[in-house]
């Protein structure tokens, strides 16, 4: 309910402020089960966008700083967030990633890490999105949000289709053939560009 709440209560700020347009939402209202959402990431905003698109819950992985205040960590907690340590493994962040798919819930990364303004860079793909695609057997869901985030912005978010990243992959994979993966779904994010 808190989530419906606040939804739609963004959804409409988003509207008064930005002229935004999401493409091919069925692409992801239409999905079942454990999916895992990933796009670009270019402000803290985004995942807002992302979230008012769809019917479906997305929760987020966020970096750990966003969950030291009391107050934003129960706002973001209360939202299906959870933190993740960017400077290590975070066990933690893949356990409730793990558990969230096993609900057959969604789960949004960006695979980059950070936030990143000067376009793609293979160099940024992280290893741990595919380690847990694979480890909780679920699909990801490519997005591209472009534009500026000004009044009256322009912003369009580009939703790309489920894909299994794994087809291709019989034997047992290493850290070299999850950052391939990696480079792969970041890849196929930027290609969403228009």
């Amino acid at each position: 309910m808190f989530y419906k709440i606040v939804i739609s209560v963004l959804r409409f700020l988003v509207f008064l402020i930005f002229d935004f347009k999401a493409y091919n939402k069925e692409n992801l209202d239409n999905t079942e089960g454990g999916l895992i959402v990933c796009g670009n990431h270019r402000a803290a905003v985004d995942p807002v966008m992302l979230a008012i698109s769809t019917r479906r819950k997305i929760h987020f992985m966020g970096k750990k700083e966003l969950f030291e205040s009391k107050f934003w960590g129960f706002i973001f907690r209360n939202l299906g967030a959870f933190p993740v340590d960017r400077k290590g493994v975070s066990l933690s962040a893949i356990k409730n990633s793990l558990d969230i798919l096993n609900k057959g819930g969604v789960l949004g990364i960006y695979p980059e890490g950070t936030r990143v303004k000067t376009g793609y860079d293979e160099n940024n793909a992280k290893a741990g999105i595919a380690l847990i695609a694979n480890k909780a057997k679920v699909k990801i869901l490519p997005v591209y949000l472009e534009g500026e985030y000004k009044f009256r912005g322009r912003l369009r978010l580009y939703i790309g289709k489920e894909k299994d990243y794994f087809e291709n992959y019989e034997a047992k994979l290493n850290t070299d053939k999850y950052t391939e993966i990696g480079k792969e779904i970041l890849k196929d994010i930027y290609n969403l560009k228009k």
